[in-house]
């Protein structure tokens, strides 16, 4: 078989299986109804933040996925409490940012439920809703920023190869793997992380409040990380308890009574997994070849 003509017979085959998917797969486009009192919307962040696509391989909460699920609890009548379920290790400063400013700006009661590891972008997403119950062995904190160069300019050396670059001024090219970053470059990503850091720092004070031991606080803003145990102590967390916990503790804020819970990550038929996956997959692999040398990371 010529490769044209098996090109022709995998989209003929795509095509066949996607109408399939259609008459007997339809998408789902409404969610379960509950009883009148409402129930707890529930919004996980699993694994890394990131505002780009990624693949479906891997496991990313895309910070756009988030916050239009955020919006979609706040709109539905239905929903009178949001509960965002984090097992994350934080990610991009860019989405962890946005998803705590749409947790921020909601309406309704919000509960962060800690349940494996909720560091750094994670935590501060969590430190955005109305009240924390951790695990007590999840591991949180990791408050601040970094950002991660390669350099290989020593191993292009030992294989023969040097990488020449003409540039309009003495700074742009920095981050580049192929030589040692000077001491200028230097203290200038420095200025970038250290502001992104004291963001970081600021919403947290702001969110906490009163309920944080400020001297306790400072110390561990060298980046440690912290068991859901030593979180309590500090007043990064409200409470320890498990998910059962914190699905009782939103619809307390309610005032709900045993609270029904819905998930908010949308029904998708067959199709929709098809195309979304296909999609992510392609949206990864831009991503990769067309990243930047510097990123600002919460993790």
């Amino acid at each position: 078989m010529r490769f044209r003509d098996f090109v022709l017979l995998l989209a003929g085959l795509f095509i066949f299986f996607a109408i399939a998917a259609v008459v007997f797969f339809p998408p789902h486009v409404s969610r379960m109804s509950f009883a009148s009192k409402g129930c707890v919307g529930v919004i996980s962040i699993e694994g890394e933040i990131t505002y780009g696509g990624g693949s479906f391989m891997s496991s990313q909460a895309l910070s756009r996925d988030v916050v239009k699920q955020i919006k979609n609890a706040e709109e539905d009548s239905g929903v009178k409490a949001i509960l965002v379920e984090i097992n994350s290790p934080g990610g991009s400063s860019v989405a962890s940012k946005e998803i705590y400013e749409a947790v921020k700006k909601t309406n309704k009661p919000s509960v962060a439920y800690l349940s494996e590891v909720a560091a750094s972008g994670g935590y501060y997403v969590a430190s955005a809703t109305d009240f924390i119950v951790s695990n007590p062995n999840a591991i949180t904190g990791s408050i601040g920023a970094t950002a991660t160069l390669l350099n290989y300019q020593e191993l292009f050396g030992k294989i023969g190869l040097r990488e020449e670059t003409i540039k309009s001024g003495e700074l742009k090219d920095i981050g580049s793997g192929a030589r040692n970053m000077t001491e200028k470059e230097r203290l200038l990503l420095g200025e970038i992380i250290n502001e992104s850091f004291d963001r970081f720092r600021d919403d947290v004070l702001a969110s906490r409040g009163n309920r944080l031991n400020r001297a306790a606080f400072n110390e561990i803003l060298d980046g440690r990380i912290l068991s859901g145990t030593q979180a309590q102590r500090i007043g990064l967390v409200d409470s320890l308890g498990v998910r059962e916990d914190a699905i009782e503790k939103a619809g307390e804020l309610a005032g709900i009574k045993n609270p029904d819970v819905c998930d908010m990550k949308p029904s998708r038929g067959l199709l929709d997994v098809l195309l979304g996956y296909s999609t992510e997959f392609v949206q990864g692999i831009i991503s990769r070849l067309s990243s930047k040398r510097v990123g600002l990371r919460y993790e």
